[in-house]
């Protein structure tokens, strides 16, 4: 790849992880391009579609999505291990509001992207079978319910990741202490009124 061309897909890949962040996956590729400062034709020839672009950035941390899950199932304590995934799983969504979004979501991006999301799904199930079993764990809890609590935290992420940035791991902690019978779990503090309300404006 020529000089120049590498430096326009650098800044394209640069631009897009910004913009995702601040504001989610449905930022306009001309949008895109333009924080890039390169034309819509350039940024089309690096990347010809949406999802194209969208699988290139968040590659890394798909992978490191679906690590934490194939650790977990693993474990030796599994209550503990589902605990810490899923914990680890909403802080990883709460770093980035584009993340956040593909986490709850089943877009199609690429093979690669698919393949990921088979080997998370697999790795999830592995892991709520174990902890089930282990008797400390709801016997009704599943995947499924991880799933809701994903699509929640990205909701509540993009409404009070600037105003109240504690209500994610409050979230977690207290589904947590739902799904976990006879464990005491720290939970968070609430937000304050004023937090609450300046989330609500937004």
């Amino acid at each position: 790849m020529r000089a120049d061309a590498e430096r326009n897909r650098s800044a394209a890949l640069a631009a897009a992880e910004a913009v995702y962040a601040e504001h989610g996956v449905e930022v306009s590729l001309n949008e895109i391009a333009r924080r890039a400062g390169i034309g819509n034709a350039t940024l089309y020839r690096h990347f010809p579609s949406r999802e194209a672009l969208l699988s290139e950035v968040y590659a890394g941390q798909l992978e490191r999505y679906c690590a934490i899950a194939e650790t977990a199932a693993h474990a030796d304590d599994p209550v503990t291990a589902l605990r810490n995934c899923v914990t680890a799983t909403c802080a990883l969504q709460a770093t980035n509001r584009g993340l956040a979004d593909l986490l709850a979501s089943l877009r199609p991006l690429s093979p690669h992207v698919e393949e990921l999301r088979a080997r998370h799904y697999r790795a999830i199930a592995t892991l709520f079978r174990r902890a089930v079993r282990s008797g400390k764990v709801r016997v009704d809890a599943s995947p499924a319910d991880l799933a809701v609590l994903l699509i929640a935290n990205a909701g509540l992420i993009h409404r009070t990741a600037d105003h109240a940035p504690r209500s994610s791991p409050r979230l977690v902690a207290l589904w947590l202490a739902g799904l976990v019978s006879r464990e005491s779990l720290e939970v968070p503090p609430a937000p304050t009124d004023p937090q609450v309300r300046r989330a609500l404006d937004t």
